[in-house]
């Protein structure tokens, strides 16, 4: 296999190019296309010798294989030797032939096409090394010149491709820089943008969210004039009496069923003993029961005698002493439940007539306020909310792009370290 190992090496080369000079961004593009056009022709001038000499080495390769196939047997050998060597010499040329026939001088010396073109010859050279090696051992003994000849001329082949393959790698970290650049500069205008819109959008939510606070603020001075006006204050004064009012409407109402309540275990009592059929009541002093149970308040003063005969009643199944304890409980709210009633209504009609003026007074500003402050704070605080996530998109995005531009310039560099990329502030 020494002979197929003859046919690779590596060696590096690099460019350097030294100029102190500033490009704009929007000029970039066109520095690179001039970049690119100047290595272009580089290229072209380094590989036309180059492709002269691949063509005479194709040339001298077919020659070769074709000797090899038109090879006479000279010299004494073995039959089976003789028989295997002819059939391996049809693999070995036939593998020549086909890696020939896939080697077409590229029309095209730009970059990518040179870098695929050598590929695919290197690729097609391998395999072909690979499929001829174990019959090449069989064809040399008999044929060695014409194999010989053949080996000499992959060689010289092999080395063509290998000082294209220099010239590729040459030109290869400007050239791949080159793209890397476009490819930037692709991603650079696109994170601007993003940036330009979200911009847009955060001065649009600035102008709301200024809008809305001057508009609480407005509500606010409505609020405090109309706290400092004398509706405001009358209708203060009106909540304050109904306060009052029904503060007494209560104390009144708990007076009355203060009269009731001693008894009224007794009357529950009562109640289920008419429902379970073990006592009777007349129809209206059932129903007198119920309200005094229910609302008492509701009461008419002539349930109180009729009451006093439920409890004399013998059939009423209810202890004797717990009875005389009821009727002179019945005796003494029925003494003061009259009293006591119309205090109740009194303080009704009071607290009825403070509750109808402040109706009547309360126009329904002072909600629609509160209720507008409520709704204009909710909305100012969601679009904070909108604005903070906004800042916090934008300051991602100036980092994105600081990234972009660091990147950009570090591939700007790989084609010449002096240029340096005036970005837009």
């Amino acid at each position: 296999m020494k002979w197929i190992k003859k046919l690779f090496g590596k060696q590096e080369s690099s460019h350097e190019k030294n100029a102190s000079i500033e490009i704009g961004f929007d000029e970039l593009p066109a520095w690179l296309e001039e970049s690119s056009q100047k290595i272009s022709s580089e290229i072209k001038g380094d590989v036309s010798g180059l492709f002269k000499e691949l063509e005479a080495a194709i040339s001298e390769l077919r020659e070769s294989n074709d000797n090899l196939l038109e090879a006479k047997v000279e010299g004494n050998f073995d039959i089976r030797a003789v028989k295997r060597a002819k059939s391996n010499r049809e693999n070995v040329t036939k593998q020549v032939g086909v890696f020939i026939d896939k080697l077409g001088i590229p029309e095209n010396t730009d970059f990518k096409s040179l870098k695929a073109f050598h590929e695919s010859a290197m690729q097609s050279l391998n395999t072909c090394l690979e499929h001829m090696n174990r019959s090449f051992r069989y064809t040399r003994p008999v044929f060695p010149q014409e194999s010989k000849d053949v080996t000499d001329s992959l060689g010289r082949l092999g080395k063509v491709l290998n000082e294209l393959r220099e010239t590729i790698q040459g030109h290869r970290r400007e050239m791949e820089s080159i793209e890397e650049a476009s490819k930037g500069i692709k991603e650079v205008r696109e994170t601007c943008s993003l940036i330009k819109a979200e911009e847009g959008e955060l001065e649009a939510k600035n102008r709301k969210l200024q809008a809305l606070k001057d508009e609480i603020a407005s509500n606010s001075r409505a609020l405090e004039e109309l706290k400092q006006g004398k509706a405001w204050q009358k209708l203060q004064r009106l909540q304050e009496e109904s306060t009052l009012a029904e503060g007494r409407l209560k104390k009144a109402e708990a007076g009355l069923n203060s009269l009731i309540l001693p008894f009224s275990g007794n009357l529950s009592r009562i109640k289920k003993l008419h429902e379970s059929g073990k006592y009777t009541l007349k129809p209206e002093v059932k129903k007198q029961l119920d309200i005094c149970l229910e609302n008492p308040v509701n009461l008419e003063p002539s349930f109180f005698p009729e009451l006093q005969k439920v409890f004399e009643d013998h059939a009423l199944d209810i202890q004797a002493q717990k009875k005389e304890k009821a009727l002179a409980q019945v005796r003494s709210a029925a003494s003061g439940f009259e009293e006591k009633k119309k205090e109740y209504i009194e303080a009704r009609k009071a607290f009825d007539s403070r509750k109808s003026e402040l109706a009547s007074s309360d126009t329904g500003e002072l909600a629609s306020l509160e209720h507008k402050e409520a709704e204009l704070l909710s909305r100012t605080l969601l679009l904070e909310e909108e604005t903070e996530s906004s800042e916090k998109k934008l300051a991602a995005l100036r980092d994105d792009l600081k990234t972009r531009e660091e990147k950009l310039q570090a591939s700007v560099a790989a084609i010449d370290s002096g240029v340096k990329i005036g970005f837009p502030s």
